[in-house]
């Protein structure tokens, strides 16, 4: 099975996850990169690609209105070097030795996809740490490692380009900060993850 026929198996599984709120709808997924892109505020996606490659690295992995889980929107693709200079200029290199980070909608896996919602109650909420920088939950994207400190394997470098602990559109995408905390209750954040030894790049947005 493909990369891609698997990855339309876990949305359908996201589907299922945001019908459990009946106030919730997930965007449908009718393959088109660009109509899912409009379902996200347009200030905050305006560092993603503009037009999606669809190869063998292709990925999309996605959230949107669920009671329990932020709107995060994620895209990974190869780029060219001259482009992830570019990417990079406008972004601030986050390295684990002066960063730590918030991971949010931590707690959620493939495994417990349908069930955390009958269980959020058991998990803790994250302990305010000075100066932690929001980052998405990569679980969705084969380059997770639960063992690494942001969930990413350690050929990655995490680049910010802005994060903010307040509403920055819409109440509606402003769900799952049930672990995050008192101080970053509401919030976003966006930005890049990238392997420069084979030029992928991970484009991240996180809305809580």
């Amino acid at each position: 099975m493909s990369k891609l026929n698997l990855h339309l198996m876990f949305f359908a599984l996201i589907f299922v996850l945001s019908c459990q709120d009946k106030s919730a709808q997930a965007p449908k997924w009718k393959g088109d990169y660009l109509q899912l892109l409009q379902e996200y505020p347009k200030g905050l996606t305006i560092h993603f690609p503009k037009e999606n490659k669809v190869k063998s690295d292709y990925v999309i992995h996605y959230t949107y209105l669920s009671k329990y889980s932020p709107s995060q929107f994620i895209v990974k693709q190869k780029e060219s070097k001259v482009k992830i200079d570019s990417l990079i200029s406008v972004a601030r290199k986050l390295t684990y030795s002066d960063t730590s980070y918030y991971i949010v909608n931590k707690y959620l896996r493939d495994s417990n996809i349908l069930s955390i919602t009958k269980n959020y109650a058991q998990f803790k909420t994250q302990v305010v740490r000075q100066g932690a920088v929001p980052i998405p939950n990569f679980y969705g994207v084969i380059d997770f490692d639960e063992n690494s400190y942001n969930l990413l394997n350690k050929t990655y470098t995490i680049y910010l380009i802005e994060s903010d602990s307040k509403q920055c559109c819409s109440e509606k995408y402003h769900q799952g900060s049930w672990h995050m905390p008192d101080d970053w209750k509401d919030g976003f954040s966006r930005g890049y993850a990238i392997n420069f030894e084979d030029n992928s790049v991970i484009y991240w947005l996180v809305i809580w």
